[in-house]
């Protein structure tokens, strides 16, 4: 092993905002990474890779001598300004992430997640969701039963994750079973002290052809910490904006009335 990989180490990361953020971001103990700076231990093959893929260098670089390591990141944003900003990209998620898990404390849990369909204008959909915390911060899950009660249905499932960014909850979620779609959420936060109701909007694309991305109302109607998951997932379904399993309020919260626009936007292909 390379005597002048702690040195290059040091090099790479002085490129980040810290020490720190590049630990969270490689999913490394602090204490540990910085063994690897002082020389005093070598990361393991595996984890080399990976700090070699965040970093954007090749292992036989990163062995190199380090004036000659140096030189050659000094000439490397010339070639490689595309992994640097999704280093950037990546730095920041993690930032908002991890900045955003003791503010996001009180809706960890599961809810139901109201919105008018998308792939079925005129219904509503009535999804199962859970907000959980992770070490990198809070992750979203998110499974759908399309179809209408009692009758065969197609499932979807989105993963994603969650952060508070200027008072608002974004949540951004893919589909996992296609990925061929993403759904950004916005939402209110909640200004009780006890949790019941969030709103807001989400954006994505119709299942239906010719997918056209399309914007409406959510409401999320919180269920608790923990919940009958095969007796809530029953209750997931397509329904009509009148049915009484929809909660009255979340029928007003959806519907176009209140939100003074329309229930459904899509954006027209041109």
């Amino acid at each position: 092993m390379s005597h002048d990989l702690p040195a290059n180490l040091r090099l790479l990361c002085s490129y980040h905002r810290s020490i720190s953020a590049v630990c969270r971001q490689l999913a490394v103990n602090r204490a540990q990474f910085n063994r690897y700076l002082t020389g005093e231990t070598f990361p393991s093959l595996r984890l080399l890779r990976r700090i070699c893929d965040f970093f954007g260098v090749e292992e036989s670089e990163l062995m190199l001598p380090h004036a000659q390591f140096a030189k050659l990141v000094r000439l490397k944003p010339k070639n490689t300004g595309l992994r640097r900003e999704k280093d950037l990209i990546a730095a920041t998620a993690a930032e908002l992430r991890s900045g955003a898990r003791a503010a996001l404390e009180p809706y960890l849990g599961y809810y139901f997640t109201y919105y008018n369909s998308m792939s079925h204008p005129g219904l509503i959909l009535r999804a199962l969701t859970c907000l959980y915390a992770t070490p990198h911060g809070v992750n979203v899950k998110s499974v759908e039963s399309v179809g209408r009660p009692g009758a065969r249905k197609f499932t979807c499932k989105y993963e994603g994750v969650c952060f508070m960014l200027a008072d608002r909850l974004f949540m951004t979620v893919m589909e996992m079973m296609t990925r061929n779609e993403v759904m950004q959420i916005i939402l209110y936060p909640s200004y009780n002290s006890r949790i019941n109701v969030l709103s807001g909007v989400v954006s994505g694309v119709a299942a239906r052809a010719p997918r056209p991305p399309a914007t409406t109302q959510m409401v999320l109607q919180y269920l608790g910490r923990s919940v009958a998951l095969q007796a809530a997932m029953r209750r997931c379904a397509l329904y009509p904006p009148d049915d009484p399993e929809i909660p009255e309020d979340i029928r007003r919260m959806l519907s176009p009335e209140r939100a003074r626009a329309h229930t459904l936007m899509e954006a027209p292909l041109t």
